[in-house]
């Protein structure tokens, strides 16, 4: 769903926000935040977010995943809670992030004050700041496939500089740069790597 996107951007861009470490509201959303993109790569793998586990998504897409619990999870939504005050909770896949735990209606949490993220002007940043465009390409289209720069450009327009080199219902490769400073990334599990993408998978 093209609505996930403000989501999406803001866990990249929160997650390097000042003063989330030292604000303990901010650090609670920043970690509840980091949880949504792998809870919409469960969505696109499984077409469901039911079974959906702090265990298994860190498993199967991010180990750096801790300080939340998947309080609720069906085939259609489910709320993330911080696992320490003061709580927040995300009702997914829309939002918006709330004071207090799963199931309590609490005030809206604004954003912090940060400054505006810069221009990508690496091949590594191009390829990472696309990312957030991906994977509401994938909550929009069940899958990966048919995902072309163009098709990205609807979610975010300032997606550029890469390629994508292959696309199926459940994993890409995204290329950027050439020579010596190209970069790849075979999403959604993997980190961005240096040189081409691998063949797509038999």
């Amino acid at each position: 769903m093209r609505r996930l996107l403000p989501s999406l951007l803001a866990a990249a861009t929160l997650a390097t926000a000042a003063g989330a470490a030292t604000d303990p509201l901010q650090a609670r959303v920043k970690t509840v935040r980091s949880a949504i993109p792998a809870a919409e790569a469960w969505n696109v793998d499984h077409g469901t977010y039911a079974g959906m586990t702090l265990v298994k998504l860190r498993r199967a897409y991010d180990r750096t995943l801790k300080g939340f619990r998947v309080r609720r999870a069906t085939r259609k939504g489910y709320c993330i809670q911080s696992t320490l005050k003061p709580f927040v909770h995300y009702d997914g896949p829309a939002g918006p992030m709330r004071r207090n735990a799963c199931g309590v209606r609490g005030a809206v949490v604004p954003p912090p004050d940060t400054t505006p993220t810069p221009p990508a002007s690496t091949p590594e940043q191009h390829i990472r700041y696309a990312t957030p465009a991906i994977a509401a390409y994938a909550a929009d289209h069940g899958g990966y496939a048919g995902m072309t720069v163009g098709g990205l450009r609807h979610y975010d327009s300032t997606v550029s500089d890469i390629v994508v080199a292959w696309a199926t219902r459940t994993a890409y490769c995204v290329e950027s740069g050439s020579g010596a400073e190209m970069f790849h990334r075979v999403g959604p599990v993997q980190n961005v790597a240096p040189g081409p993408c691998p063949p797509p998978p038999s």
